[in-house]
């Protein structure tokens, strides 16, 4: 890097792990609450809710702590990082995800929605470059695109971002439905 970061946000696999075991263990209170409701207002629940409540519970619970291990089996650190100069993001083992893009080349961020023959497209959050090539930005780490935003915007006041939706069609009929 060129000079010193004017934001930088790192985030572990191991990190994002504590979310899953502390939502693991949550399934555990809503188990213990059905109890407690039981116990503590002398009311019982029918037979067919419970064990669907329990079962269901315990089974996401186990689901959770897997993912949470799996997380820590794997280890690896996404990385977004804006200088002056350039704005780098390295997404773990997923290079269409990784960019180095200069920050004089950024048009706007934006939200963007794709339809087509199958309806709504799922919605994505990116840079829009001059060039018109778009750069996403997951959000699988926690990054916030509003701080990415406010630190390029300090470099180049020129970057918006639009709060509607940029919604494109694709086919015979393809369009660009730009936000305003």
């Amino acid at each position: 890097m060129h000079s010193k970061p004017i934001y930088h946000y790192t985030k572990t696999r191991k990190q994002t792990s504590l979310t899953y075991i502390r939502m693991g263990i949550a399934c555990w209170f809503y188990i213990a609450g059905l109890f407690a409701y039981e116990t503590l207002f002398n009311k019982t629940v029918a037979h067919d809710f419970k064990s669907y409540w329990i079962i269901g519970f315990s089974t996401a619970s186990l689901l959770l702590f897997y993912i949470a291990w799996w997380h820590r089996k794997n280890p690896a650190t996404y990385e977004a990082t804006i200088t002056k100069e350039r704005f780098i993001v390295n997404y773990p083992f997923y290079q269409d995800w990784s960019f180095d893009i200069s920050i004089a080349d950024i048009k706007c961020f934006e939200y963007r929605r794709t339809l087509g023959h199958a309806g709504s497209g799922r919605l994505e959050h990116g840079i829009l470059m001059k060039d018109g090539s778009f750069h996403y930005l997951s959000k699988n780490y926690g990054n916030n695109l509003k701080h990415m935003f406010e630190a390029v915007k300090s470099i180049n006041p020129e970057v918006t971002f639009p709060s509607k939706v940029n919604i494109q069609t694709f086919g015979f009929l393809g369009k660009d439905h730009k936000p305003k």
